[in-house]
Order: structure tokens, then sequence, then C-alpha cells
């Protein structure tokens, strides 16, 4: 047999591998991100999907690594994060760095900073300057959210905080008195009172509770979390060109 005829039969036992291997390799699936229901302009939930900056972060990165996403709401924060211990969830599209939350999600590189301030009824504003003065008043907070891991530990050893299910229920206990503040995100909390009417009812004050970061988490149990290094990578370049900033100002209007 000729050295022609040995490469076209070679060849074509090549390519008759290949077809097999991609016969046989089923096809990535579309990889599940989700969020905080109410924690706007970073994520929000709009009908059926989260929405906000974080999403369209998550959703650039990954069209970039091509891989498609989807963006179901998933129930509240706290049914969302054990989603993503399960491997239900693929992708937070934003979280505070926590002890018990890394054992079950890998952890980008930060992508935003987000205070972290206490709203009050107005007229019933207090001196903070230290946790230590929240000790013997009543606090609200939404179910599931930490505020990172200092003041979660301070919070779970001397104060007791009531767990409300929206800020819409939270915004409401202080309006009637029935807490003395509400701990939550001030872009967040600032959003609902604008789109509720109702930003001359309540103040936060000035000093925040924390300024905590945001990162993307991959779920340990996903396949995805192979991409952690190209997440770092592209985030890194979206903060150095402006994208990510414009992101988030453009869903805080």
């Amino acid at each position: 047999m000729t050295n022609k005829k040995w490469f076209g039969v070679i060849l074509l036992v090549i390519v008759i591998i290949v077809g097999i291997s991609m016969a046989n390799k089923e096809p990535e699936r579309t990889l599940v991100a989700s969020g905080h229901p109410e924690w706007p302009p970073i994520m929000f939930r709009s009908g059926d999907t989260i929405d906000g900056a974080g999403p369209a972060l998550v959703k650039k990165i990954f069209d970039e690594l091509g891989v498609k996403t989807s963006f179901p709401y998933s129930g509240e924060w706290d049914e969302v994060q054990a989603k993503a211990k399960s491997g239900e969830v693929d992708v937070l599209v934003a979280a505070y760095k926590t002890t018990e939350r890394e054992t079950y999600m890998d952890y980008s590189e930060a992508y935003t900073t987000d205070p972290v301030a206490l709203f009050v009824k107005k007229g019933k504003e207090f001196e903070f300057s230290k946790n230590e003065e929240l000790v013997g008043k009543r606090g609200v907070g939404m179910v599931g959210d930490s505020y990172g891991q200092a003041f979660d530990d301070f919070a779970n050893s001397a104060i007791t905080l009531v767990r409300a299910k929206t800020a819409d229920e939270a915004f409401k206990l202080l309006k009637e008195d029935k807490a003395d503040y509400f701990i939550y995100s001030l872009y967040a909390g600032e959003t609902e009172l604008k789109a509720e009417n109702a930003v001359a009812d309540f103040a936060f004050l000035p000093n925040y509770v924390t300024e905590e970061k945001f990162y993307i988490t991959i779920s340990k149990k996903s396949p995805f979390v192979k991409y952690m290094p190209d997440v770092n990578r592209l985030i890194e370049k979206y903060k150095v060109d402006g994208t990510t900033t414009a992101l988030i100002e453009g869903f805080s209007q």
C-alpha cells in the first residue's frame, strides 16, 4: 500500500475515533445561577427570574466562557443557599463570605463592596458606633441573611434578631414600633424605600455595621466549579475596564 493510501486510512480512522468520542460526550448542561430575591441593585426577583447587576455579570462571564446560563427565582435566600449546598443551584451571583458557606461553596475574588446599615423609623434615631450598643434593642433582619462573619458571631452571642421574610415586612415592624432597627444593605434598603415612596418615613444611621464584599460562589458539587480560575480572571478584567461598575450603576437607576 502506498504512503498516500496509508495516510488516507489513518485519516479515516482518526475521523471515526473523533466522531465516536463526540457522539458519546454529553453536551454541557445549562448552568443554574440564583441569588437573594430582595437585594437590589445586585440581585432581586423579577417574575420567575433573578435579575440585577450580579446576574448580568455572571452571564457576561459565562457567555465569554461559552457556557449557557439560567437565572431562576429559587425561593427565599435560605432556600437558595440550601440548593447551592445540595448542588441544585450551581452559582450564587453574590454572597458574603462566611465560614459555614465556605464548607459547601468555592468563592471567587470579590467584585464589589456592600455597606450594611441600620435603618430606623424617622425620629427614632439613636447613637451607634459599636455593636455592643445594640444589646437590649429590638432588631430585625431577613431570613437567611448574613452580615459578615464578625457581626454574625456577635449577633449569635449577644442579641436576638427577629427574622422577616421580606424587606417590606421588616420596614413595617419599624413603622409599627415593633422593632428599633432593621439591619440591611444600604443600597437595597434605599432602593426599597424609593420604590415604596417611603423615604420620608425612615432613616439610616451614619455609622455602618460593616462593609462586606460580594463574591460569586460556585457549589462544590457543581461541575462548573472547574471554571473558577477563569471566573477570577474575568472578574479582574471587568473591574479594570469599568464593566462591573457600569452594570451596578445601570441597575441603580
